[in-house]
């Protein structure tokens, strides 16, 4: 029953709101993609306005910073706070920005995640790697510290601090186990 005005009562049952389907419109014109083969189907026209719209991989700037330790040199990895893969260990990384240079973010990351400043110049790329799920992730290479010369760790707004890696273990992302492997065995130079 309404109340005068037509407003619903606020005593009456409430539908939920419809669920949100991501990617189910046109960033265009806001008409819903209609005929799809299935609904991973890449790229997609609109058919009522006409566009085609990609779903391109958002490209990640990872950090490979090597530490002279007392023993031996390690990467360093940051301890994650958030998902995904809260808890896990992961090299320092993270989105690219929009009109970012993927050395710059680099060295932003690096800093964000562990507090460790890097100029982006020093920043060389080891390797790009990419999976099946449409990860896309830029690796960059800095020169050896000295452990003595890193900040101490802290905590950051997405970690609980910073270690250092002595050997290839598996990391929370499989890329970035895949590049620290590779790091290890010598082949980023």
């Amino acid at each position: 029953m309404s109340e005068p005005g037509n407003r619903p009562s606020p005593t009456a049952p409430q539908q939920p709101p419809p669920r949100y389907v991501r990617d189910s419109h046109c960033g265009t014109c806001g008409a819903p993609y209609t005929a799809l083969p299935s609904a991973d189907a890449w790229p997609r026209t609109c058919t009522h306005c006409g566009t085609t719209a990609y779903r391109n991989p958002l490209p990640v700037a990872v950090a490979l910073l090597p530490v002279d330790g007392p023993s031996a040199t390690g990467l360093v990895v940051i301890t994650r706070t958030i998902e995904p893969q809260k808890g896990g260990a992961a090299l320092p990384g993270g989105f690219i920005d929009h009109a970012e240079d993927w050395r710059t973010a680099v060295a932003r990351e690096l800093r964000e995640e562990t507090g460790i400043e890097a100029a982006a110049q020093d920043v060389r790329l080891a390797d790009v790697l990419s999976d099946t799920a449409g990860h896309l992730l830029v690796f960059g290479l800095l020169p050896p510290r000295p452990l003595a010369s890193l900040p101490p760790s802290a905590p950051t707004d997405e970690t609980s601090g910073y270690e250092i890696l002595y050997g290839p273990r598996p990391l929370a992302f499989p890329l970035h186990t895949e590049a620290a492997d590779a790091w290890f065995a010598g082949r980023y130079g």
